[in-house]
C-alpha cells in the first residue's frame, strides 16, 4: 500500500514540474522592459581631471660634489633669507693654506718680473747712450768715451733680457691663475643664498661631514607656486599651453583657484612600479594665478582642465554606449525592437558623449545594455525613461 502512494506522489511531482516548465517557457513572451534615453542637442564641456603636487616656481638647492666638514650652519627651517646671505660654511683650513701659499707665489713671481724689467731697462739705456755717442763730434765723443762701458751692449744681450722678462711674466700669470683657483675653492666652502626666499630644508649639522646625496640647504620663493601633474597619453594630447585650469584642495574647502598651463613635457615617460613598467605619462606644469595662503609646497591638489566646449551638439548618456573591438555601438529602439547601431563619438564628459554620426535628434537608445540583448529583440521603454 505504501508503495502505491509513493508512485502516486512521484507522478504528481513530475506533473507539477512539467506545468512549471510550460508556464515559464511555453507561454507567450512579451516585450522586455528597458530604460531608454533620447538623442538630443546639448551644450557640452569636456574636461580632463587629475591630481598634482604644489611646488615652488623658484628653488635653490645647496649641494656639494665631495664631502667636507661643516663648520657653521647659519640658518634654520622657516628662516627668511636675502640674496648673498650665508647659509652654511664648510671647514676652510686647507683651502685657506692653499690661498696663502698661492699669494706668496704671486708675490715672488712679481718680484722676479720687476727685477728683470729693471735690468732690461738699464741695458736699453746703456745701448741708447752708446748709439748717441757715435753721432757726436770727435772732441765730444772723446770726452764721453771715458764714461761708456768698455763692452757696449749688443742686440743679442737685449734679446736675451727680453726673453727672460717674457718667461718671468708667464710665470707670474701662472701663479695668478693658481691663486684664482684657490680663491674659487675657498669661496665654494661658503655657501650663500642665490635668491630671496624661505628655508625649506636644512640637512647639514655642524661638525659632521656634508652629504653628497642630500642638499645641505633648500631655499624657495613661496610667493609663486606651480602644480606639477602627470597625464596619460590621451589626456595629454588634449591639453595646450595657456589652457585654463581649476584647482581644488581639501585645504581650500568649497572654494577653488585658477591656474594656467605653462609647460607640457615634450616626451612621455614610463616609470617602474611594483607591477612592472607603468603606462607612459606626460608631465604638465600649471602656474597658480593667485596663490592662496592655504596652499603649501608638497600639498596634493585636484585639477580640472577645460579642453573643449561645444554648443548644440547631439549627445547620448554615457551608459548607452558599449564597445566591440575599436568600435562604439548603441542599441537603438526602432519599431519596438532593438537595432544595433555603430556610432562615431566626439567630446565627452562624466554624463554624456557627443555623437558625430550614426544617430539623429529624437532617436531612442537603450541605457545600460545587457550582454543578453540581441538584434531584433522586442522591447518597451519604461515609463518616464525616454526623456533621459
Amino acid at each position: 500500500m505504501k508503495h502505491f502512494w509513493w508512485i502516486i506522489g512521484a507522478m504528481l511531482f513530475v506533473l507539477a514540474l512539467a506545468l512549471g516548465v510550460w508556464w515559464f517557457w511555453g507561454r507567450p513572451q512579451g516585450p522586455l522592459m528597458v530604460k531608454a534615453g533620447v538623442v538630443a542637442p546639448i551644450s557640452m564641456q569636456e574636461d580632463v581631471y587629475g591630481t598634482g603636487s604644489v611646488v615652488p616656481v623658484s628653488r635653490q638647492e645647496v649641494r656639494v660634489l665631495t664631502p667636507g666638514r661643516v663648520s657653521k650652519v647659519a640658518v634654520k627651517v622657516g628662516d627668511a633669507v636675502q640674496v648673498g646671505q650665508t647659509l652654511v660654511t664648510l671647514d676652510t683650513t686647507l683651502v685657506d693654506a692653499q690661498v696663502a701659499q698661492a699669494k706668496v707665489s704671486v708675490e715672488a713671481a712679481q718680484t722676479v718680473v720687476n727685477t728683470v724689467q729693471a735690468n732690461l731697462e738699464e741695458l736699453k739705456k746703456a745701448q741708447s747712450a752708446a748709439s748717441s755717442a757715435v753721432l757726436m763730434p770727435n772732441n765730444a765723443y772723446n770726452g764721453l768715451n771715458n764714461l761708456l762701458p768698455e763692452n757696449p751692449v749688443s742686440p743679442s744681450v737685449i734679446r736675451q733680457a727680453e726673453g727672460t722678462l717674457a718667461q718671468s711674466k708667464a710665470a707670474l700669470k701662472q701663479a695668478q691663475e693658481i691663486l684664482k683657483v684657490a680663491q674659487v675653492q675657498q669661496g665654494q666652502m661658503i655657501h650663500k643664498a642665490g635668491m630671496a626666499g624661505t628655508v625649506l630644508e636644512v640637512n647639514a649639522q655642524e661638525g659632521n661631514l656634508s652629504s653628497v646625496q642630500l642638499p645641505l640647504v633648500v631655499v624657495a620663493d613661496l610667493t609663486q607656486m606651480d602644480v606639477e601633474t602627470q597625464l596619460n597619453e590621451v589626456d595629454a594630447g588634449k591639453v595646450r599651453v595657456g589652457g585654463k585650469v581649476t584647482i581644488s584642495s581639501k585645504m581650500l574647502g568649497n572654494t577653488s583657484v585658477q591656474g594656467t598651463i605653462v609647460e607640457i613635457a615634450p616626451t612621455a615617460v614610463a616609470k617602474p612600479s611594483v607591477q612592472g613598467i607603468s603606462s607612459p605619462t606626460v608631465g604638465v606644469k600649471i602656474r597658480i594665478d593667485k596663490l592662496p595662503a592655504e596652499l603649501k609646497p608638497g600639498y596634493t591638489v585636484t585639477i580640472e582642465i577645460i579642453v573643449a566646449t561645444k554648443e548644440g551638439i547631439l549627445a547620448v548618456p554615457q551608459e548607452a554606449l558599449f564597445q566591440e573591438g575599436n568600435k562604439n555601438y548603441v542599441y537603438q529602439i526602432q519599431g519596438g525592437r532593438l537595432q544595433k547601431t555603430e556610432v562615431t563619438i566626439g567630446i565627452g564628459n562624466d554624463t554624456h558623449q557627443e555623437i558625430t554620426s550614426g544617430l539623429k535628434a529624437g532617436d531612442q537608445v537603450v541605457l545600460n545594455p545587457s550582454n543578453d540583448f540581441s538584434e531584433g529583440m522586442p522591447v518597451i521603454p519604461e515609463a518616464g525613461s525616454e526623456g533621459k
